[in-house]
């Protein structure tokens, strides 16, 4: 979960004598425009160190939003961010492996085994004694028989806020999104001046 809120407005509308009205116009103008292209920054930084596509970030499999806005109101003028899921394998969406396969290596055939990589800079895993399938119920991935029994197991990757809060692509976002917010609040100023001007 990431929340926006304004920084540093007073310094930037010093001397100009806004009005209370238009200093939480330009604040919600900033953190909801922030919150959404924080939200898009992170997807695309999550894209750039996992093995998966942004598409697939963007939605569960059963096409459901993985990502959400929460924007501002009068009375409370922050924007929330937040991902879906958790960190058990139970909660939330969490991706099938063969979303970071490599596809040749989902063919059918003696000793041939899924390979995967989750993260971009990491080596390729094999799944000794796994296959890809599509299942009667429709569903596809990659599954492995669990030893000793007769139960198969979907295998899957790590979730979707797993993905997206991770340390590396947290800190990129945290920090790109001060310069966002700065551009963001310029911006709303600026609009509010050339309407009270017009």
């Amino acid at each position: 979960m990431i929340t926006v809120k304004v920084e540093g407005l007073e310094q930037l509308t010093q001397g100009l004598n806004l009005t209370a009205r238009e200093l939480v116009k330009i604040t919600r103008s900033t953190v909801d425009t922030t919150a959404t292209a924080v939200k898009s920054l992170a997807l695309d930084e999550a894209e750039k160190q996992y093995n998966i596509s942004k598409a697939r970030l963007k939605k569960t499999s059963r096409g459901q939003d993985t990502i959400y806005v929460k924007r501002s109101t009068q009375t409370n003028l922050l924007a929330i961010v937040t991902f879906k899921g958790g960190t058990g394998t139970k909660s939330g969406d969490r991706p099938g492996l063969h979303h970071y396969a490599d596809k040749d290596s989902l063919k059918r055939g003696k000793g041939i085994y899924p390979k995967v990589r989750v993260k971009k800079d990491s080596g390729w895993k094999t799944i000794k004694g796994g296959f890809y399938q599509t299942m009667p119920n429709g569903g596809v991935g990659i599954f492995e028989r669990i030893p000793g029994t007769r139960k198969i197991a979907r295998r899957t990757g790590p979730g979707i806020k797993q993905i997206v809060e991770n340390d590396e692509v947290n800190a990129i976002v945290k920090n790109k999104s001060r310069e966002i917010l700065q551009e963001k609040m310029r911006v709303a100023v600026a609009k509010v001046i050339a309407k009270r001007a017009g």
